[in-house]
């Protein structure tokens, strides 16, 4: 995927007031990629989002500090965009994804950073806009990309796999223990009905799939196909793998990548990926060398105030890793 050292797409209509998303763990993030006032350093925010977290960065470090905002959903960089303004000789923000995070870095003449941030998941931004498909609380087209440029939509994968495939997807990335149940009724309602396209009539197949229609308590019964489709749409797993191994080896010495997660499915392969780097080391580096250390031997999670302005935050796990050689 390209990039761009000048993005410039056309803002959103409506200012930043009106759309809501509050950066997690801001604090916590800050301190685990140290970022302080006397110190040179390029930061790659590589899930830019809508800036918070950039622009959390660039309010605590010098003029010198630059930050590249990378993302794959070209409305969220044109409102970060719009909020970063105070910080444009400081930003540049890209198009592109984890996987082109290597190519993004080189493009840009970069070959070592002092931190690299990763904010996994979905943004309220995304859950809120109809047309995007995220939500199966909104009427809207299954979607579900992050990138319009993908070729498959969630409409796709529900409409043409197999009861065992659609089952095997939901169970594998949605861990929702009722998928077979969900499958037979989507095939079921694809054979007397046709095609299901919108989101909120998935959402009620799935609900007269478990037989549930309005009472359940914290989670919708929805949640976690949607989650599956979602993942298995941007292929956020694989990304997520990609990304990983890219940021490891832009990593200056004493510089920190530091992941964000929301779910066990984005948490375990970056706990993993840690745990081997700091055992390991790199590759050609002799056994005794340790070139990794875990920051924080469990992950950083939400103060119970946070999670009471934030919602959000309730699931958000952050663990950091340093290279230390």
């Amino acid at each position: 995927m390209g990039y761009n050292n000048h993005l410039n797409p056309p803002l959103l209509r409506g200012d930043l007031s009106e759309v809501s998303h509050a950066p997690v763990l801001v604090e916590e993030t800050l301190s685990a990629l140290s970022c302080r006032k006397d110190v040179e350093a390029t930061y790659l925010d590589c899930t830019v989002g809508m800036g918070g977290h950039t622009e959390a960065i660039l309010k605590v470090t010098d003029p010198n500090v630059r930050v590249i905002g990378i993302d794959r959903d070209r409305d969220a960089l044109s409102i970060a965009k719009q909020r970063l303004i105070p910080f444009q000789d400081r930003v540049t923000l890209c198009h592109g994804s984890l996987k082109a995070l290597l190519e993004i870095a080189k493009g840009l003449g970069l070959f070592e950073v002092s931190g690299i941030l990763f904010d996994l998941g979905i943004s309220s931004m995304q859950l809120s806009s109809a047309k995007r498909g995220f939500s199966f609380q909104i009427l809207g087209p299954l979607d579900m990309r992050m990138d319009p440029s993908l070729p498959i939509t969630a409409a796709t994968l529900i409409n043409t796999l197999r009861e065992k495939e659609l089952a095997d997807m939901i169970y594998q990335y949605g861990e929702e223990q009722r998928s077979r149940k969900i499958a037979a009724f989507i095939v079921r309602h694809r054979e007397e009905k046709g095609e299901i396209t919108q989101t909120t009539q998935l959402a009620d197949i799935i609900c007269r799939a478990v037989r549930q229609k309005s009472k359940w308590t914290r989670t919708h019964p929805a949640t976690k196909t949607f989650q599956a489709l979602r993942i298995a749409v941007n292929d956020e797993l694989g990304e997520l793998e990609a990304g990983l191994s890219h940021a490891v080896s832009l990593l200056a010495v004493g510089g920190r990548l530091v992941v964000i997660s929301f779910h066990s499915l984005e948490d375990r392969p970056v706990k993993n990926r840690f745990r081997e780097l700091c055992h390991v080391g790199a590759p050609h580096a002799a056994p005794s060398v340790k070139k990794f250390i875990n920051l924080y031997k469990k992950p950083i999670i939400a103060t119970r105030e946070e999670v009471a302005k934030n919602l959000r935050a309730r699931s958000a796990k952050l663990r950091a890793l340093e290279r230390v050689a």
